[in-house]
This record gives structure tokens, C-alpha cells and sequence, in this order.
């Protein structure tokens, strides 16, 4: 049975759970995700912000994604925006505009399996101008790491407030470089070149911010599969909705997905570790860290 002692700096991060309480206590998340390619990655992000302790989900996302998302997650408020050739259309901003009217958005993520847009510039363009007023942290990753981030980088944004989650290729990718030469160096720096928050994903995850350089002391060689980061991606994006700052929200998303990653390793083997796994083992890592009530 896997004994760790959880350091106090990441326990204390913890969203409490009070008895008088209902799922708007506990904030809505909007995750803007999925393509027909990809229909998994949205699932795994949706199922992984469940299981996070948000009060509620909602997804907007291609009909296929959608149709997945259904039956996997039934607790998640579906939405189908606009799509071509089974990817977001440009007009799907109409929708995530009306999406974000209707509803009081405490975080958002985008997107896990979103694939490459059409006019991509465009979409993003729209997208940022529609989110960078809303007072709330925001998630990016997989295919919207790169133009969000050089959207943030050309146009600004509120500082701390945006997370992005790339694993090596896609850092280079976001900041337009051909190889990283020390990977806490250049992450901090471009974490500070836009004053946001930087998840480098690898086999020990760091996040780099205005606090400077962190490790995470939790995971293992199962996170190595595909997936793992779109569950992430969606615990980061539903910790944020319960009001956690964007850097303690990254800080105990990483640490829950290694821990999660521990305990279905300790049963399953370092191998046969599915992305779906973690899921499965993010309320066994809350327990582990200690949860309580009031």
C-alpha cells in the first residue's frame, strides 16, 4: 500500500467541502474541447474536472465529441457549436459567447483534442477577445497552446491568471524554438515573458511562474500514455472553478494526477496505466492527501 507523507504547502490547497452546501457553492467550469478525431481527449478532460469536486461542467464540443462526452459523463451539460470537417468552425464563437452569457463561469479550459482550426488565427483571436474580461482563471492546452499563447504574448493579459500545459514538443512549438537548452531556465522565462503560469509536462512535471520554479515530487512512469493530459488538463481547469488561484490549482493538479498515477500504478503496473485509470484514482488521491469535511 503506497505511504507518502503530503507536504503541508499542498494539503493546505485543498477546496474544502462544507456541510451547508450546493453545487453552485462550488463553482461552473466551461470546457471548450474535442474534435471528431479526438473525441476522447474531451472526455477524459470532462470526466477528470468531474471528479475534481466542481459543482458543475459544461462542454462545448463537436457532435461526435458530444455524443461520447454523453454517454461517459452523463453529469456534464453537453453544448454542439458550429464545426467543419469535423473541428470547431469559426461561427462556434457565436455559441461559446451565448454559452458564457447564460452562464456564471467560475474557470475555462481549452482545448484537449480541439485539433487544427481552420483559420485558426481567427478563432483565436475571437476567442481571447471574448475571454480576457471575464474574471476568472483560464486553461490551455494540446492544439490551443501555441496561438493563445502568442495572442497573450502579442496583446496581453491579466497576469497569473492563465494556464498553459504543454508537454516538450508543444512548449517549443508555443514559443517558437527549436530545442530547449535548460528546461528551467526557458520555462521560467516564458513564464515571465507573458506573466502567466507554464506546466512543462514530463516525467517529473514543473510549473514555472512569478514564484519561480516548481517540481512536483508525485508520479511515475504511467503517466507516459495518452490521455494523461487531458486528465490535467480537466483537474487543473476544475480546481480553478472552486476558486483556487490559478498557480495553487496547478500546483495541486499536478500533484493529484502523480498521485493518482502511484496508486493505479501500485495495482496495475507501471505499463497497463490508462489514461482512464487516473480518473478512476483521483478520489482515492484525495483521500490519501487527507480530505476531510467542514
Amino acid at each position: 500500500m503506497l505511504v507518502r507523507r503530503h507536504p503541508i504547502e499542498i494539503t493546505q490547497l485543498l477546496p474544502k467541502r462544507i456541510k451547508e452546501s450546493h453545487k453552485g457553492t462550488y463553482g461552473n467550469v466551461l470546457l471548450i474541447a474535442g474534435s471528431n478525431k479526438y473525441t476522447g481527449a474531451a472526455s477524459l478532460m470532462t470526466e477528470a474536472a468531474l471528479r475534481s469536486g466542481v459543482g458543475m461542467v459544461v462542454i462545448i464540443c463537436t457532435h461526435l465529441t458530444a455524443q461520447v462526452i454523453r454517454f461517459r459523463c452523463p453529469e456534464a451539460i453537453v453544448i454542439e457549436a458550429d464545426e467543419d470537417n469535423g473541428v470547431f468552425h469559426k461561427a462556434a464563437i457565436e455559441k461559446i459567447k451565448s454559452t458564457i452569457e447564460e452562464y456564471n463561469f467560475t474557470a475555462v479550459g481549452v482545448g484537449p483534442g480541439i485539433g487544427k482550426i481552420k483559420n485558426s488565427s481567427e478563432f483565436y483571436n475571437q476567442l481571447l477577445s471574448l475571454l480576457k474580461p471575464l474574471h476568472c482563471p483560464i486553461l490551455f492546452d494540446a492544439d490551443a497552446l501555441a496561438p493563445s499563447f502568442q495572442w497573450v504574448d502579442q496583446h496581453g493579459f491579466p497576469e497569473n491568471r492563465v494556464v498553459f500545459t504543454p508537454h516538450p514538443k508543444e512548449f517549443l512549438r508555443m514559443v517558437q524554438k527549436s530545442e530547449v537548452q535548460d528546461i528551467n531556465k526557458d520555462v521560467l522565462e516564458a513564464s515571465k515573458q507573458i506573466s502567466q503560469i507554464i506546466v512543462y509536462k514530463t516525467h517529473s512535471t514543473i510549473i514555472g511562474s512569478y514564484q519561480g520554479v516548481w517540481r512536483s515530487s508525485t508520479g511515475n512512469q504511467s503517466l507516459a500514455t495518452a490521455g494523461s493530459g487531458d486528465v490535467l488538463a480537466g483537474m487543473i481547469s476544475g480546481i480553478m472553478a472552486q476558486g483556487v488561484s490559478a498557480i495553487d490549482s496547478a500546483k495541486l493538479g499536478v500533484y493529484l494526477q502523480g498521485l493518482s498515477a502511484e496508486l493505479a500504478s501500485e495495482s496495475l503496473g507501471l505499463r497497463a496505466v490508462l489514461a482512464r485509470d487516473l480518473c478512476d484514482n483521483i478520489s482515492a488521491a484525495f483521500l490519501a492527501m487527507g480530505e476531510t469535511n467542514g
